[in-house]
């Protein structure tokens, strides 16, 4: 691999960052190379797309009309319960930043 390219650990990171803010344009091009050569790194593109349109979900309200099916609100409930109880220094109801 020559040393213009990066390599996975680096694109997933990269992948990760640019869906927060915007990256250089150079690093765009390098990163979109590298995910049409690499599967697990296009796979994991992926991934990071669809938990993000999971989480941002939650953010419907429940009486919009074509709304996605989700949890019910006690199953929410029960499933932030459960993160307290397993880390009760993290607060599953603060926005993740």
């Amino acid at each position: 691999m020559s040393h213009w390219m990066f390599n996975c650990k680096k694109v997933s990171m990269m992948v990760s960052e640019s869906m927060d803010r915007k990256i250089p344009f150079h690093r765009r091009i390098l990163i979109a190379t590298h995910l049409l050569m690499c599967k697990y790194c296009y796979r994991f593109k992926k991934q990071l797309m669809l938990l993000r349109r999971a989480v941002s979900l939650e953010d419907i309200p429940e009486d919009v009309p074509g709304r996605p099916v989700s949890l019910s609100k006690e199953a929410r409930q029960r499933i932030k319960q459960a993160m307290r109880d397993y880390a009760p220094d993290l607060n599953p109801d603060s926005p993740i930043t």
